[in-house]
């Protein structure tokens, strides 16, 4: 898994190499343990998972009991949704819908806001909780709930698309319980804050990566995620990690597993002991490339503070307060083209 990629050529004399990821880089957990009657088992899968998240940011689970057929039916319904044509996607575009929901056209997002005039070149649906128009929180005009922007074909996307969104939800679950014993705070801590969350689902499409390389010009430019954590299905490799040297390490599908990688939340919450790592997703692999990538976070009105186990009177806590929604609002505008 430490092949290079000719990519680090074409980026620059002196761009960072790129090369595949090692099991060591990216640990593979066995996240079954989570749901043995021993705690013993499930205090050492925390602490593999604790490693991970204090170490490159990044992981995969197996053996999490997802459903692959949930899995399999989202692919062909998205599959059959980005093959249309584009004035049809069009009709679903998420800056004609009110809530942050519907089709992200290509040059439709900047994810790296480090570099002057650029765009992102994949396309993709956003998706969160399907909640009625009258939902309370919707009604009160915040952007993460209310219903989706769901397109009328294919006609069963919104059945297979909706069902990988709901069963990712107690996936989450599961993940925040993970992170309870990792970080070792009272059961509860997390998934009491987990009632109605900010959880969105990036349908995503990524065309093979036109060459030369434009740096400026790729499937999603440079970023950390903004919420707690987020969970990668992916048919192909294009997902890559910045290490701590300075490489972009190329994180490939491993059979039955999701990627999980850390938000910027999240960090602020652990006070820097877990870790916000910047990743991008070039398509390399020269053919179509679909992904599934869903955003976790906690409930709009959480106050996220310092965890108790994360500070202490040699390690005080380095962030301010801050409601969880506004973080995720905020985030959000400056990557999609909302007016601030």
């Amino acid at each position: 898994m430490d092949t290079e990629t000719p990519f680090q050529i074409r980026e620059g004399m002196h761009a960072p190499a790129v090369r595949h990821a090692s099991l060591a880089e990216v640990p593979v957990i066995d996240f079954g343990a989570l749901y043995s009657p021993s705690l013993a088992e499930r205090k050492s899968m925390a602490r593999a998972i604790r490693a991970a998240c204090a170490g490159p940011g990044f992981f995969y689970i197996v053996n999490h009991q997802f459903p692959q057929s949930v899995i399999q039916r989202a692919k062909a319904a998205m599959q059959r949704f980005f093959a249309l044509p584009v004035e049809r996607k069009m009709r679903n575009h998420y800056l004609d819908w009110p809530n942050h929901r519907g089709y992200v056209p290509v040059d439709g997002i900047t994810a790296d806001h480090s570099l002057e005039g650029s765009s992102d070149i994949s396309e993709a649906i956003e998706m969160a909780h399907d909640l009625p128009p009258d939902d309370p929180d919707h009604v009160r005009g915040i952007r993460f709930y209310g219903p989706n922007n769901w397109p009328a074909e294919p006609a069963d996307f919104r059945w297979a698309l909706g069902t990988y969104f709901d069963c990712q939800l107690e996936l989450g679950r599961q993940i925040f319980r993970a992170f309870e014993y990792a970080l070792d705070v009272e059961e509860g801590y997390f998934t009491s804050k987990y009632t109605k969350p900010l959880a969105r689902l990036r349908v995503c499409y990524y065309e093979p990566q036109p060459e030369p390389l434009d740096i400026a010009h790729i499937g999603l430019g440079a970023h950390t995620d903004y919420e707690c954590f987020t969970t990668v299905w992916q048919d192909r490799e294009g997902l890559q990690m910045l290490s701590p040297e300075g490489d972009w390490l190329i994180v490939p599908p491993v059979n039955g597993s999701f990627a999980v990688n850390l938000g910027d939340l999240m960090q602020q919450w652990t006070n820097d002991l877990f870790v916000s790592t910047m990743h991008r997703v070039i398509n390399t692999s020269g053919s179509k490339r679909y992904s599934l990538v869903q955003f976790f976070g906690v409930d709009y009105e959480v106050e996220v503070e310092a965890i108790p186990s994360c500070v202490g009177p040699d390690n005080p806590w380095r962030y301010e307060p801050i409601k969880a929604g506004d973080h995720s609002e905020r985030m959000v505008a400056r990557t999609y083209h909302y007016d601030e």
